[in-house]
């Protein structure tokens, strides 16, 4: 007989259950961003599909690894979510990696990536410009796995990790300025510096038509006051719309 007791247990332990998600508006952004941009501007293929899952997933499972390394004390939570993940990424990236091999290279590169992120992790340090460079490749090397299953040559799939790390840097610096670094006139001088320098890069990659992708972002640099503390809530969505407008100009140029 089912009880009200038994009712209530079953819906406490409902609510115990939580989805581990990244939480950071940013990442999602970058992570969807080069991945789909590879496929936008190279050949879609069927195995662009079990790849992106997989790599959703790796994703993922670096939320309840990392928390594990910061806290040892999270281990019994962030475990079963750490297997499940790591699991379903396994069964997707692997008939994919057996196909196309080079792929490994890129999970080399995944390595010393890790090392970095843990590094500042222990240092306590997590929010250094160097440690958030260090996710901005990780998410890129997406885009060049996704290159390379669109049979681009590797010069392409280079283009393609330089362009959006660019990008994706000159976000940081934006963001930093905003909230961290806000009352730290030096540190918003260098961001100017930097987006202005971010309009040469297309001249020295070879595509000047490119300075469109990056114009706006460096306008909205140059134009947004950090005089009052903006809600981290609109400079995700200012952000958001930054990369849509980044993306749609980037598939039309390129």
């Amino acid at each position: 007989m089912i009880t009200n007791e038994y009712i209530d247990r079953m819906q406490g332990n409902r609510q115990k259950v939580k989805l581990i998600l990244p939480k950071e508006h940013g990442t999602w952004m970058m992570f969807f961003l080069p991945y789909l941009l590879a496929v936008a501007l190279f050949s879609p293929v069927l195995l662009h599909i079990p790849f992106l899952l997989g790599w959703f997933f790796l994703f993922l499972a670096s939320t309840p690894l990392l928390n594990i390394i910061r806290n040892r004390k999270l281990k019994t939570e962030m475990m079963p979510w750490l297997v499940s993940y790591s699991i379903i990424a396994i069964i997707f990236l692997l008939p994919v990696i057996w196909l196309t091999p080079v792929l490994l290279l890129i999970g080399i590169f995944l390595i010393p990536l890790l090392i970095i992120n843990v590094y500042f992790i222990k240092a306590r340090n997590e929010r250094s410009l160097w440690n958030n460079l260090s996710g901005i490749i990780t998410f890129a090397l997406g885009g060049v796995a996704a290159s390379i299953l669109g049979q681009a040559d590797i010069i392409s799939a280079i283009f393609l990790l330089i362009f959006v790390t660019f990008y994706f840097t000159g976000s940081a610096f934006y963001v930093k300025s905003l909230i961290r670094e806000r009352k730290n006139a030096r540190f918003k001088k260098i961001s100017h510096t930097y987006h202005a320098f971010l309009l040469l890069i297309p001249f020295l990659l070879g595509n000047p038509l490119l300075v469109f992708a990056y114009l706006p972002g460096a306008i909205k640099d140059w134009t947004t006051s950090r005089k009052k503390q903006m809600k981290s809530m609109k400079i995700g969505m200012i952000e958001i719309v930054n990369g849509i407008v980044f993306f749609i100009v980037s598939i039309i140029i390129i």
